[in-house]
This record gives structure tokens, C-alpha cells and sequence, in this order.
């Protein structure tokens, strides 16, 4: 496992003119936040539930929690516009370099609006959508089965 800084370092290092990862202020479901840092959370929730589908284990020790525009993970919240003004480099396997190259490229061209959906209908976001003002932890190892369906196309169509 890698913690979740890394692996947004890593995502952040793949966009060094801040393209997909901008600081461009949007709101949405009462939130204002950065374009890059929604989609950034949402890189690093789906790395994480394709990566459960493919191994039936976590790639990052990190929790999410549930927010408004769907999982994140507090941290990388807070320190995105510390990560995004500089350019990183992180030492992350090869084995995992070579699985977060596939699901960058396999989402670059998603809107940040697109991810949203996608992760609201994720069936732990789901359970515990009610109630966002406390941001619960969500337990994604109970969900593996139905990532494992989920995900069955992406995982064969990235060669995982």
C-alpha cells in the first residue's frame, strides 16, 4: 500500500502544466472547491475501488469519507493547493506506476462533472450519502464483489 499523497503527487506529476489538475473555482452541490482538487479526489477513489476489483486489496492506506460531491480524502483536500503549486517527483514501484498510468489515461477525458456521477453511484457512497455533515469513513473492502462486476470492462479493456 501507498498513502494517498503519493499517489496524488504521482497523478499531479502526469499533468505538469495543471490542465486536469487546475485551480479553477467551481461550486456544486452547495460546495466551492478547485476543478483539479474534485478530480484528483476522484482519481484517487477510483485508482482505489479498481485497484480492491483487480487484487481484492487496498492500494491506499488512506480513508475516504463521504463528502457532498462525492469520496475523498481530507487530506488531499487541504494540502491540494500546496501539491499543485509545486511538481513533485514520488518513488512509487513500477508495478504501481504501471496501474496508475492506465487509470490516469483512462480517465483524462471524464469532465470533473462526469467523475462526480460516477463515484455517486458507488454503493458505499450510496449508504452513507445521508449524511455528509459528519463525513463517515467509508468501508470499501465490503463492497469488492460488486467492484468486481462494476469494473469487469475497465479492468480487461486496461489489461490489468
Amino acid at each position: 500500500m501507498v498513502n494517498a499523497e503519493m499517489v496524488a503527487k504521482y497523478f499531479l506529476s502526469k499533468d505538469p502544466d495543471r490542465i486536469l489538475f487546475n485551480d479553477n473555482v467551481i461550486v456544486k452541490n452547495n460546495r466551492k472547491f478547485y476543478e483539479g482538487n474534485v478530480r484528483l479526489n476522484k482519481y484517487l477513489f477510483l485508482s482505489q475501488v479498481v485497484y480492491l476489483a483487480r487484487y481484492e486489496q487496498k492500494l491506499i492506506s488512506d480513508n475516504f469519507v463521504v463528502y457532498e460531491n462525492g469520496p475523498v480524502i481530507k487530506e488531499i483536500i487541504s494540502e491540494y493547493p500546496r501539491m499543485f503549486s509545486k511538481n513533485e517527483k514520488v518513488n512509487i514501484s513500477s508495478d504501481i506506476k504501471m496501474f496508475l498510468d492506465k487509470i490516469y489515461d483512462a480517465l483524462k477525458n471524464a469532465s470533473y462533472e462526469e467523475l462526480i456521477e460516477i463515484t455517486h453511484e458507488d454503493p458505499e457512497w450510496i449508504r452513507l450519502s445521508k449524511n455528509t455533515y459528519d463525513a463517515p469513513i467509508m468501508n470499501l473492502e465490503q463492497n469488492i464483489a460488486e467492484y468486481k462486476k462494476r469494473y469487469k470492462g475497465l479492468i480487461a479493456a486496461l489489461k490489468l
